[in-house]
């Protein structure tokens, strides 16, 4: 019987332990003939999910922002390569744009985007994040690129505890070190995956099913 419940358990846990989609952005939606800051020439505040939900807030940034060119590096469902979130100008150095998420139901959220800039663009992206809007905590990682090439980066929050089950997320992306007008980091088909904490009964059922099966197979 111990041995029974120890699989039920591993079980149990091998259910909650798989990824799950969040939010998701391919910025194909954006539509701006010049570059210019948030709220004005077509630039939006803000930017719902196209899949899961959350919000991406440009509020705070104070570079203007475009729609160069994307790619399909970690695209969903065969996206097409239209555009990207650009972001632009050394008048942005130290501002930041904000993702707010619900993770109420999920635990080890992990960021995922691609990513390219200019030789003149930001060569710094620090990742923080907050769970009441006012005390943010930085991740040591740095996601900026200087490459003309889209490639993939992930930032990993799952050893960030104080987010598991917390229903108030926000993700800062602080940018920093560009030196011209110029000067651009572009952020295309951003992920936000965490793993779904189930419900125990829904847990416990699974697994009880799962060695009801097993046994009949003995």
């Amino acid at each position: 019987m111990k041995l029974q419940l120890t699989v039920v358990a591993s079980i149990a846990a091998a259910l909650s332990a798989q990824g799950a989609l969040v939010s998701y952005w391919n910025f194909n939606g954006l539509s701006i003939s010049t570059a210019s800051t948030p709220g004005s020439g077509g630039v939006p505040t803000s930017i719902s999910a196209d899949q899961g939900s959350g919000s991406l807030d440009l509020s705070n940034w104070t570079g203007t922002v475009d729609d160069f060119g994307g790619t399909t590096l970690n695209a969903l469902d065969s996206d097409p390569s239209e555009e990207s979130l650009s972001l632009v100008g050394n008048i942005g150095n130290g501002s930041f744009i904000e993702i707010g998420v619900n993770l109420t139901d999920y635990s080890d959220p992990v960021i995922t985007f691609s990513t390219r800039g200019t030789g003149t663009g930001f060569n710094s992206g620090i990742w923080s994040y907050s769970i009441d809007g006012i005390n943010y905590f930085d991740l040591a990682i740095n996601t900026a690129s200087n490459s003309s090439t889209f490639a993939l980066q992930t930032v990993d929050f799952s050893s960030e505890d104080t987010l598991d089950g917390a229903s108030s997320v926000t993700f800062r992306y602080t940018l920093t070190g560009a030196s011209s007008t110029s000067g651009n980091n572009r952020i295309d088909n951003l992920q936000i995956n965490a793993v779904p904490v189930p419900e125990p009964t829904f847990a416990l059922l699974g697994g009880l099913g799962l060695l009801g099966l097993m046994r009949r197979r003995r």
